[in-house]
């Protein structure tokens, strides 16, 4: 419930000086309505993932004292410039902002060992990027060994013009992404494909079970038999899951094909073999889809990227836990207005901003 305590002047006067003093509490500063308490209290609420609404509503506050105490914060974010310091591995990458002023996609980097939060920036444009970093130190820019990025290429040329002696790292989870997205695309072309060849059940089948094409190779059940909706009984026995993958794969000569090459290049990226992934991307059958072999050979521009991400333990998986607490606050905020605010917030999300 909401108090409301009535404080009364008390004036004392001193008799060496002949001058009053007004006697002022701790709980509370002068000219000031809101208690120290309460601004404790909503500093805190600043920290989860909840709207100003709501932590307007739990205090008893404006929405405009909440964010009047939230950009009070702002001389406590912490400042790089100062540190002139930088972590030996730097994660980079984007997230949707959906500020009114600034660009839609901002950046976002933190340290690759520690998933410490190092900065986050309106834009991910590569001018002010460069801008941005160029403002540190040499030998701090010289501390960069490593570079974690998806295949974006503004991110390539930081490490031309700001890390000039870091090593740049692809994230394997974009690798494995982009293989898994131009099989997924052949297989609704070849689905489209039986259609318009009146093979239609057929296409419905490959259709329906296209989870168990993207399954890894290794996990596929050969032991288990049960029953299944696209082969259901007494047409079809009790089926396992590597048998109902054999039976998709013989509506098509093309799928079958495309699959078992798309598999290999997935068995060689896992099992971290450099000379084996690259030698089947370079090597695939001519009879291929050529759209297919396309989007994978695009893999062959990132190969020092990719090398490099076999090698090395880092990824961005630490970054993109941080990219779906801030996707969670935007959603509970319905989005804000200000990046400012926003960054703040990100910033006392992870516990960077120290009051004293």
């Amino acid at each position: 419930m909401p108090t409301v305590m009535k404080l009364k002047k008390q004036k004392y006067f001193c008799r060496n000086c002949h001058s009053y003093t007004t006697a002022s509490p701790y709980f509370i500063k002068e000219n000031c309505f809101i208690s120290e308490h309460i601004k404790f209290k909503i500093l805190d609420l600043l920290k989860e993932k909840i709207s100003y609404t709501l932590i307007a509503k739990l205090c008893h506050v404006s929405i405009t004292t909440v964010i009047r105490l939230l950009r009070s914060l702002e001389p406590y974010v912490p400042n790089n410039r100062v540190k002139a310091s930088l972590p030996t591995v730097l994660m980079v990458d984007e997230f949707r902002s959906h500020v009114t002023k600034e660009d839609k996609m901002s950046f976002i980097c933190a340290d690759g060992e520690s998933g410490k939060l190092v900065d986050v920036l309106p834009s991910r444009q590569h001018d002010k990027l460069e801008r941005h970093f160029n403002r540190y130190p040499q030998e701090a820019l010289n501390q960069v060994h490593f570079l974690v990025t998806d295949m974006n290429a503004a991110y390539f040329k930081l490490t031309k013009t700001c890390f000039k002696q870091a090593k740049i790292i692809i994230d394997r989870f974009h690798v494995v992404k982009h293989i898994n997205t131009a099989f997924n695309d052949f297989r609704v072309k070849e689905v489209k494909r039986l259609k318009k060849n009146r093979h239609l059940i057929e296409a419905r089948k490959i259709k329906a079970n296209w989870k168990l094409l993207l399954k890894d190779y290794q996990n596929v059940d050969w032991t288990s038999y049960r029953s299944w909706r696209s082969f259901r009984a007494p047409n079809y026995p009790l089926l396992t899951e590597g048998m109902v993958i054999d039976r998709l794969l013989s509506y098509s000569q093309k799928l079958y094909d495309t699959y078992h090459c798309f598999h290999n290049l997935l068995n060689a990226f896992r099992s971290k073999d450099v000379a084996l992934f690259f030698e089947h991307l370079k090597n695939l059958p001519e009879h291929l889809d050529e759209e297919f072999k396309q989007k994978v050979q695009n893999l062959l521009n990132y190969e020092t990227g990719i090398t490099n991400a076999l090698i090395y333990p880092y990824s961005n998986g630490k970054l993109e836990a941080k990219n779906t607490h801030i996707k969670t606050l935007k959603r509970v905020s319905y989005g804000f207005k200000s990046f400012r605010n926003m960054r703040i917030r990100i910033f006392m999300m992870n516990g960077l901003i120290q009051i004293k």
